[in-house]
């Protein structure tokens, strides 16, 4: 008798630093069903983001490509994109999975393609934008779920919170509901806001896209065939929009400033002032934390309601469980840095990640090597059935590392970074061992060792002493560059002296 496939759900959190669960040192965010998950989940504590920016993180997962092999190496639509919407291929991760015999669904955030009506309501199309013949747009090659091999929602472009779609006011509409903010502060980050949401929690978009993912799932359940589905909050994602009930449960509390908060940078690059704020005074960062802390509670709560949907209709034994976020967010590290991309610091670079096997497959530990976004593509697919030697593209399945059975595992793990908004600034991170080292092309590089100095705060670069290390690590990184094609090489060894 040929064994049931497993059902597969990822959740994909946007812009959510480790530290906001228990299960990586949190002590503050209140988390109870992400913690529950991760007590019978793998947690791997070493896991990077293939680029901390939305747009090519995404598109590494559905690809299994590093962002200089897929082209969207920064958001799409914005300078220094070398493509703009997600490329149809037989090798995304949908149409693999479709061969499998799974019905694939996706509601939430996408960013990975706009069409014509939402790339006109992008801010600055009527100065530049609407100049450019885009060639996607030309031929019509609009880049959503239903276009790329899944079934369920279409929310195009970046979506800035999801409150504009029109699927979402219908929503409010046919439940007789009105969404509500008050108490809305701005102006300490670049054009960061938070407010308070006075609406009942079923007004958010972030119970909307639970609605909409529990009744895609129930439908795939009733073909009898395995599914895989895709949920992706627009949040803890600015704007820090959190319910009252949830900012409630903060706002008696007194948020510490991040151990790193209070950096002079006098050895760090200057491209990180880009992303600076307008205040270096803890105070001013301490409300922002708050609501994003409460986005996040809010958020763990819809997690809790879809995995209770899957307990309550027999479905959770069977389901493997991924969860993760494309990138980490700052919120007034190193001197109040804000956002992500131009600085490549753990709290941007490093991503949540926990997966859950299904019936017999399932237990709990902690896995400390270094892992990737690319990883997750080969990971699912293994989960689906394909054998492990077929799903390797730029990263490899992680079910060895689940099941305790690999004997060999990658020494280093690489982040590229290509810019955001209109600075185009290339970097890559690259992590092995305790150490770190970033190549900051145009400015200076940046080397901490992680265990002694966890937060970052000390630049060994110029340090005399460890110029051996140094140059192991460039070593490394120029060794990966070949082994993996990037053709950033040549500019690496002409501003290294690595000829």
């Amino acid at each position: 008798m040929q064994k049931k496939k497993p059902n597969i759900l990822f959740i994909q959190t946007d812009q959510q630093r480790q530290d906001t669960l228990s299960c990586y040192g949190g002590d503050v965010c209140k988390t109870p069903n992400i913690d529950e998950l991760a007590n019978e989940s793998v947690v791997f504590n070493n896991a990077y983001t293939s680029s901390p920016i939305c747009t090519p993180a995404r598109a590494s997962l559905q690809t299994g490509l590093y962002p200089m092999h897929h082209g969207m190496v920064t958001n799409n639509y914005s300078f220094g994109s070398m493509v703009q919407e997600l490329p149809d291929s037989p090798d995304l991760l949908s149409r693999r999975l479709e061969k499998q015999g799974y019905s694939v669904g996706y509601t939430g955030k996408w960013h990975l393609g706009t069409g014509e009506e939402e790339l006109m309501n992008e801010p600055g199309y009527d100065e530049y934008m609407s100049t450019i013949d885009y060639s996607e747009l030309r031929h019509q090659e609009f880049a959503v779920p239903t276009t790329r091999g899944y079934e369920g929602d279409d929310f195009p472009g970046h979506g800035y919170g999801g409150f504009n779609y029109q699927q979402y006011k219908d929503y409010l509409r046919e439940n007789n509901l009105e969404y509500k903010l008050e108490n809305i502060i701005s102006g300490n980050y670049d054009v960061h806001q938070a407010a308070t949401v006075t609406s009942p929690v079923e007004s958010t978009v972030s119970y909307f896209l639970t609605d909409r993912a529990i009744k895609h799932i129930e439908e795939f359940s009733e073909r009898g065939n395995p599914w895989y589905f895709q949920l992706n909050f627009w949040g803890p994602h600015e704007p820090y929009f959190a319910q009252k009930d949830y900012l409630d449960m903060y706002k008696d509390i007194e948020i510490e400033p991040w151990p790193n908060f209070y950096d002079n940078n006098g050895d760090k690059p200057k491209i990180h002032d880009v992303k600076r704020a307008n205040s270096r005074e803890w105070k001013d960062f301490e409300l922002y934390v708050r609501h994003y802390f409460a986005f996040m509670t809010m958020i763990d709560d819809q997690v809790g309601r879809v995995i209770q949907y899957l307990k309550d209709n027999d479905l959770y034994e069977n389901t493997i469980i991924i969860f993760s976020s494309d990138h980490g967010e700052s919120l007034g590290i190193h001197g109040g840095l804000s956002d992500k991309a131009i600085f490549m610091y753990e709290e941007t670079c490093k991503i949540p990640l926990l997966i859950k096997m299904n019936g017999e497959n399932q237990q709990h530990h902690v896995e400390n090597r270094l892992v990737g976004t690319c990883d997750l593509y080969s990971t699912i697919l293994e989960c689906s059935g394909l054998p492990n030697e077929a799903v390797k593209r730029d990263g490899a399945s992680l079910v060895p590392l689940i099941n305790q059975t690999a004997a060999n595992w990658r020494e280093a793990i690489v982040t590229e970074c290509s810019g955001i908004d209109t600075v185009l600034f290339t970097q890559r991170l690259i992590r092995k061992g305790n150490w770190k080292y970033v190549f900051n092309a145009g400015d200076i590089d940046e080397l901490y060792n992680l265990t002694e100095d966890p937060y970052e705060m000390v630049n060994l670069v110029n340090k005399t002493m460890y110029q051996d290390v140094l140059n192991r690590m460039q070593d490394t990184l120029e060794e990966w560059m070949v082994e993996n094609r990037d053709r950033l090489i040549k500019q690496f060894r002409l501003l290294r002296d690595k000829n």
